[in-house]
């Protein structure tokens, strides 16, 4: 069993993933989803209709938010690559990848495996400049990619979720008969009710 954990907790493929702002987010966000809905539904000193209208809004929230972060987030990545070349034009390391993607696929590589990599990416080149795997600033091309990620997730989540969420919630919320349609002080009769 320990062997089991320390075979998980030492692969390469999991540090990777750790490593990346989309996969941190994205956990966090899942976790929020089911674990606040699941604590206000789990509070035994509110009452089940406040409970239940609490959580669903929470979850959607949630995944509202996971919705505008993932489809944001893509666009951030792509763009990266492009400020990158604005920002650093003699940096071999936006020369030699066209997008972000395929950047992190050679990222990930072995040594060994990269000067493969390398090798097929200037067979293709027509130019007479070719990429030696010493110039290339991975370290730039990694830190671009993770900036524009910090960037759109801040953008995400807390500029434009809280905007896109409003006016979307509320209407779902009402069709799933979570949310009455008057609020309790608008109607007289709900009124009356409390006073006697």
């Amino acid at each position: 069993m320990i062997g089991g954990i320390q075979n998980l907790i030492s692969n390469p493929a999991l540090y990777n993933m750790t490593q990346s702002t989309v996969t941190q987010v994205t956990t966090e966000t899942c976790l929020k989803a089911i674990g606040r809905p699941a604590f206000i539904l789990g509070d035994k000193q509110i009452d089940p209709q406040t409970k239940k209208f609490s959580a669903t809004k929470e979850l959607l929230y949630q995944l509202t938010c996971l919705g505008i972060y993932l489809s944001m987030i893509h666009q951030f990545k792509r763009a990266s690559f492009a400020i990158g070349r604005k920002l650093f034009k003699n940096e071999s390391v936006f020369k030699a990848f066209k997008h972000p993607g395929e950047f992190m696929e050679y990222y990930k590589l072995d040594e060994a495996a990269r000067v493969k990599k390398l090798d097929e990416i200037n067979k293709n080149l027509k130019s007479r400049d070719k990429f030696v795997k010493e110039n290339l600033n991975l370290n730039l091309g990694k830190g671009i990619i993770e900036s524009c990620s910090i960037f759109g997730t801040v953008f995400g989540l807390a500029i434009l979720a809280p905007i896109v969420s409003h006016p979307l919630i509320h209407p779902i919320l009402k069709v799933m008969g979570v949310e009455n349609k008057q609020p309790q002080k608008n109607n007289p009769a709900a009124a009356q009710n409390t006073k006697g």
